[in-house]
């Protein structure tokens, strides 16, 4: 796996659980407006869950997903910040993090640091070059 990519796995893990708390909150926002059907004349207890029901499962489903993913972020986030702590150089090591632990665009990181984009995209490079990727 190249560097790049795998200092990039967290900031993907990142907007898959994003893009799933989203789905959550529509979900929850959504599962109001379900109602059982009311009827007069009870019905014989039937196998299929109610719509209520159907919800309530997938947001616990969903719920149950997101707090396995912000696991899996959180081993990800330490196993990547041990790798740039190997680089060995405060500057490199800043601006890994910030790209890669706090997803910071370049012209955060740039400003922070108070050096030209220019200057970040160069010593970006010079950061790769010095991270050793774990095997796995």
């Amino acid at each position: 796996m190249k560097t790049k990519e795998y200092l990039s796995q967290a900031w993907y893990l990142d907007k898959r659980i994003k893009t799933k708390e989203r789905q959550l909150d529509w979900l929850r926002s959504h599962a109001v407006y379900v109602s059982p059907k009311l009827t007069e004349v009870p019905k014989a207890p039937s196998i299929r869950r109610s719509p209520v029901e159907e919800a309530v499962v997938r947001i616990t489903e969903l719920e149950n997903e997101i707090n396995t993913s912000i696991a899996q972020l959180m081993r990800l986030k330490t196993e990547i910040a041990e790798a740039i702590r190997s680089v060995n150089s405060m500057e490199c090591e800043t601006l890994l993090e910030m790209r890669y632990i706090t997803f910071l665009g370049w012209d955060q990181i740039a400003a922070q640091l108070n050096y030209s984009q220019d200057y970040i995209y160069h010593l970006h490079r010079k950061a790769l070059a010095l991270v050793r990727v774990p095997s796995i």
